[in-house]
Parts: C-alpha cells; sequence; structure tokens
C-alpha cells in the first residue's frame, strides 16, 4: 500500500477548536495550583483533574472487531474452494484467478480507501466500505458463473483495501502515540486470528451441511451490523463525541503536540502480519529531525518529495521488496490453496482441513508478536542493526524453510500441518525484522518505502494463486507428485532468508553520503 503525504490531512496535528497552552506552561500553572490550598474544592464536571474517559479503547475495540470481521468475508471463499467448483463449473485454473482477483482490487485501491476516509472523513467511509466490501460478498454467494464470482471479489479487494488506511487514521486521531503499538498490534492480530477462525469455522459449517452461499451471506451481514453500530457510536475527531471528557481529550491531543513540538525517529513495535500498512500509513507522521545544512539525522537530503532513482538503485530496497514477495508468497498459499491442498492429498474431510489450516494462520501471530521481543533485545544486548534486523530475518527464514522441507517427509495431513505451523510461526518471527528495517531504510520517507514493500507483497498475493491453480490442475490431470509443492513453498522461504545478506540497516535508501 502507498499512502501519499497528501493522504493525511494537516488540520489534524493540532486541535481544531480552542486554545490549548503549551506543555511547559501547563506544568508551571499546575506546579503553582499545587501550592494553593484547593484540595478541598471537587473537580468541575469535564474537568481535566477527573480521571480520563475510556472512549479511545471502545473505539480501538471497534476497529479491532471489524479487522477480525473482514477477514470472514476475505477467506470464506478458500474454504469453499472444492464446493464451489463442481457447482458452478469451473476448474482449478479459474478458481486461481478468483482466488487472485481480490489481491488485485486491493493492490489498487489502497491510496483511494485513505483518499475516501480525509475527504468524507473517517466515520463515514469505515461504515461505507463495511457495507459496500459486504454486498460484493453477498453477490459472490449469489454469483453462478466464473465471471461473477471473479468479478465479485475483485470489488471484494477494492473496498477492503480502505481497511488499513483508514484504520491507521483512527489510530492517529484517537489514540496517544505512547500508545500506538500495542493499538497496532491489536489489530493486527485480530486479523490473523479473524483468518484462522474463517478457515476453522467455513470448514466446520461446510461439513455439517450448510451450503456456501448460506455461510457467505451470513459472513456479510456482520458487516452491515457492524457498519450501522460503528456509525452510530463513533465520530471522526474525539472532539466531537460526546463521551469523551477533557482529560481523555488532553491525553490525545498532549501526544499530538510532541510531534510536533520534538518531533523523532518512530521506534519500531511489533505488530502482527497482515498490520504492516497500518504501520505504513502511520509512519509519514514521524520524521528524524534536521540540521541546519537540511539534512535529516539520517542523512537524507530535506526533500518533500522522495528519490525515486535513490531508492530503486539500492541493493537494499530491491532486497527487502524480493524478502517480501516470497514471505507473502508462503502467506499466501495458506490463505488461498492449502485447504483444498490438504483434501486433495489426504482426502480429509473440510471440518479437519479447515482445523489443519488454521494452525499455521495461528502461529504467524504467536511468531510474530515474538519476534518484536527479540529485535528489540538483540538491539539493547548487541548494539548492532545487522543482528537485530538482518541477523534475525535471515535465521527465522532459513529455520522457516527447513522446517517447510521437512514438512514433505510427514505421513499424515496432521503431522503435515503441525511441521508447516512451525515453520509459519518462524515466518513470524522475521516479521518485526522487516518492519525495522523498513523504517530503518526508509528514514523521512518510511511511508513511500513501506508501501513499496507492501506492493511487492500484494504483488505476490495476486500471482500465486493463478499460478497454483494452474499447477494443481496440471498435477490433478497428470497424476503428478504433491511433494512438489511443499519444495516450491520451501524454496519461498530460502530465497527470502538469502536476501537479508545484502540488506543494509544502517542506512537509508535515500542516503546521500559516503558509506562508511
Amino acid at each position: 500500500m502507498i499512502i501519499a503525504d497528501s493522504c493525511w490531512d494537516a488540520r489534524y496535528l493540532m486541535p481544531d477548536a480552542g486554545y490549548w497552552l503549551p506543555s511547559s506552561i501547563q506544568h508551571r500553572a499546575s506546579s503553582i495550583q499545587s501550592t494553593m490550598d484547593y484540595t478541598d474544592q471537587p473537580a468541575a464536571p469535564n474537568s481535566p483533574l477527573q480521571p480520563a474517559s475510556n472512549t479511545r479503547w471502545i473505539v480501538m475495540g471497534l476497529v479491532a472487531f471489524a479487522s477480525a470481521s473482514a477477514y470472514l468475508t476475505r477467506y470464506c471463499v478458500s474454504a469453499a474452494n472444492t464446493t464451489i467448483q463442481p457447482e458452478l463449473g469451473i476448474d482449478d485454473k479459474q478458481m486461481g484467478w478468483i482466488l487472485g482477483a481480490f489481491s488485485l482490487g486491493y493492490f489498487f485501491f489502497q491510496v483511494p480507501g485513505g483518499w475516501l476516509g480525509n475527504r468524507f472523513g473517517t466515520r463515514f467511509a469505515f461504515a461505507f466500505i463495511s457495507i459496500v466490501w459486504s454486498l460484493c460478498n453477498v453477490w459472490s454467494g449469489a454469483a453462478s458463473a466464473f465471471t461473477a464470482l471473479c468479478a465479485s471479489r475483485f470489488g471484494l479487494g477494492a473496498f477492503q483495501a480502505g481497511l488499513t488506511p483508514l484504520s491507521a487514521k483512527i489510530l492517529k486521531d484517537w489514540i496517544p502515540q505512547k500508545n500506538h503499538g500495542i493499538s497496532s498490534a491489536s489489530i493486527g492480530a485480530c486479523m490473523s486470528i479473524g483468518g484462522a477462525f474463517t478457515v476453522w469455522m467455513s470448514g466446520e459449517l461446510l461439513d455439517v451441511g450448510y451450503g456456501w452461499r448460506g455461510i457467505f451471506y451470513a459472513y456479510s451481514l456482520v458487516g452491515i451490523v457492524w457498519a450501522i453500530g460503528f456509525y452510530w457510536f463513533f465520530r471522526t475527531l474525539p472532539q466531537d463525541h460526546a463521551s469523551v471528557n477533557a482529560a481523555e481529550l488532553e491525553l490525545i491531543r498532549q501526544s499530538e503536540q510532541s510531534i510536533d513540538l520534538d518531533p523523532k525517529p518512530h521506534q519500531p513495535e511489533s505488530f502482527a502480519d497482515p498490520v504492516i500498512e497500518i504501520h505504513a500509513a502511520e509512519a509519514n507522521l514521524y520524521a528524524p529531525p534536521k540540521s541546519k545544512s537540511g539534512v535529516d539525522a539520517a542523512g537524507d537530503a530535506d526533500e518533500t518529495t522522495p528519490n525515486p532513482l535513490l531508492m530503486f538503485s539500492s541493493i537494499s530496497m530491491w532486497s527487502l521488496c524480493l524478502t517480501a514477495f516470497f514471505r507473502a508468497a508462503g502467506y499466501a498459499f495458506f490463505v488461498t490453496w492449502f485447504f483444498a491442498f490438504l483434501e486433495y492429498v489426504y482426502g480429509i474431510d473440510k471440518g479437519e482441513a479447515g482445523l489443519l489450516t488454521s494452525l499455521p494462520l495461528l502461529a504467524v501471530v504467536i511468531g510474530s508478536l515474538s519476534g518484536g521481543v527479540i529485535v528489540d533485545g538483540l538491539l539493547r544486548i548487541t548494539g548492532s542493526k545487522r543482528v537485530s534486523r538482518s541477523g534475525t530475518g535471515m535465521i527465522a527464514l532459513t529455520i522457516c524453510a527447513v522446517l517447510t522441507l521437512a514438512s514433505a517427509w510427514t505421513s499424515s495431513a496432521a503431522q503435515l500441518s503441525t511441521v508447516m505451523a512451525l515453520g509459519a510461526l518462524f515466518s513470524g518471527i522475521a516479521s518485526p525484522a522487516s518492519w525495522a528495517t523498513t523504517i530503518d531504510l526508509g528514514g523521512k520517507h518510511t511511508a513511500v518505502v513501506m508501501g513499496t514493500m507492501n506492493m511487492a507483497g500484494c504483488l505476490a498475493g495476486f500471482v500465486l494463486p493463478i499460478f497454483l491453480g494452474n499447477w494443481f490442475d496440471s498435477i490433478k490431470q497428470s497424476g503428478g507428485n504433491w511433494d512438489q509443492v511443499i519444495y516450491l513453498h520451501a524454496a519461498f522461504y530460502f530465497i527470502a532468508a538469502a536476501c537479508w545478506v545484502v540488506i543494509n540497516p544502517n542506512r537509508t535508501v535515500f542516503d546521500r553520503r559516503p558509506a562508511a
């Protein structure tokens, strides 16, 4: 996802209404007041002396639930793959295009999704896209031919593309900066948990006789009901919400003012895998301080627009995009064709296939959260970004590749999925290394670098389902060796690990200073 600087409205960086004293004056006033005997007087209603209200956390709960429920409509088609094909008379090749259509729509419409929030406000925009993507899933459930199903999945991807930039905008407007890490982690974890729940629940429902069309309709209803509740409760800005008291509003605004008064490079946090786009959308709010010479602390020239020639002539940038592509290809296998793979190879029922497909997805969540602790801990212990970022990414992905390759020698679907889940855990551990490195390489243009890397991942999400659909069809017709799919999956991670060898997180891709 590319989130341009213009995607954010500058008026949100400071209060729209009212006059707020600088924090230094507020502290002095507080110390003077503390020497006066006013302690017997009750605090006025809505006074900053009152405890802050917790409306911001209700808002984050709504956003996190939307993130989870969006995956109901996103991954339900993967679980229903082998059920839909005979009913609509389509083959694996055509299903590959259907599975890839979502990523194509998602690829093209992330920036328009962010623009929609700035133009009409996140309250309207989020509710609107949730209703429309739910209706696209209703369209999928009503589809009677390949073309209609493919078009509906493209539409679903196009409108879900606004999910992450709008979530990032809400996070920026409503949550204090010190809580951005835990908030982003919660959203990201809910996305992955929502995906794991979807493939498991869909498999169970299909196994007990529910039709795939009815399941699609039920999942769509969740998004519509959420949109109505969200629009009723939420307001685009916290000062417009009746439940936000003065103390909570000041807590949020002090965080915003601290960004403007003392800008610092944003430090990496631990996020779950899918929220990489939320971090990208948020990243352009924090820029390294500039020197008098017009070069910031990262060595970047003082330019509003990054120089694409510098970025695309960087070996580190190309390697980062390659590792993102191949890691995303590995993840895409789990959320598109792994369910059908287990059915084709082992002949298991849909309930078991759904449960086993959910294991690698849950492992990615655990790995991502653990990886953040590892990356930050190694940096504190060694003081080396190469060890913390490149070392973690290379070792974790190598272990992931070895475990994935070893899964080809298992003898049952449960054993295969368990070993692959262990590998997926290490793939998740590599995720925070990628995010931290993206910040290191991007400097003040982190959003552009993060968006470029995310585009590489989106490209893998489009290409791989189509490629596997054609390959699956060929293997079924020729009676080929299904282990070749596992070998390819392992190769993705080996290549992703090798890319870390040449990534240098010690300088930005826009750094014009001579190499040390």
